[in-house]
């Protein structure tokens, strides 16, 4: 565990926080993380297929797990080159602790873990359209090209918002995304 402590502006957490890397995150665990919400992401309506991470950030408070951001690492191309990515997902906050900075902090501890541990120059997520401009504002930048994934009929475009994030040296390439699996 990391222990990290708030910050001085106003909606930053201040009480001491805790960063656990885990290699699990069950069906009861994200069901307790979002408080009984059936759909947190919403995202059931894009009817998609998801591939379910391999690592875990947690941000916790209190000895409580208060937010979750996912991780895979995968190989993608562009446009036909080959670009190892650290694929973020599954990020939830509890409902009473949104909007309060825990987010950003899980996504900073995944961003150093993907950049130190997986060793990848950049990040790819998918959200709705509602979240662009809070991932703009960590840094993202949306995907120009289509993006496409693994889906039981075969490969498709995905109906979300690929978002891309540059850790290391280089430009993410132009052209097309494919990510040779379901998207996470």
């Amino acid at each position: 565990m990391i222990e990290i402590g708030g910050q001085a502006k106003s909606s930053t957490p201040r009480e001491p926080l805790a960063i656990q890397i885990a290699e699990s995150y069950s069906a009861a665990d994200r069901n307790d993380l979002a408080g009984g919400e059936r759909d947190p992401s919403q995202t059931s309506s894009y009817q998609l297929q998801w591939r379910p991470t391999e690592k875990h950030v947690f941000v916790v408070a209190a000895g409580k797990r208060i937010c979750h951001v996912g991780i895979v690492q995968q190989i993608v191309e562009v446009q036909g080159t080959p670009v190892c990515v650290a694929g973020i997902g599954g990020v939830l906050a509890r409902p009473e602790f949104r909007g309060r900075g825990y987010c950003r902090i899980a996504m900073e501890a995944a961003e150093a873990f993907a950049l130190n541990r997986m060793h990848v120059n950049f990040m790819l997520l998918f959200c709705r359209p509602a979240l662009r401009s809070f991932y703009e504002h960590l840094g993202w930048v949306k995907v120009a090209s289509p993006v496409w994934g693994q889906q039981v009929q075969g490969s498709v475009v995905l109906p979300l918002v690929s978002m891309v994030k540059r850790l290391g040296a280089g430009q993410w390439p132009d052209g097309e995304v494919r990510l040779g699996s379901r998207p996470w």
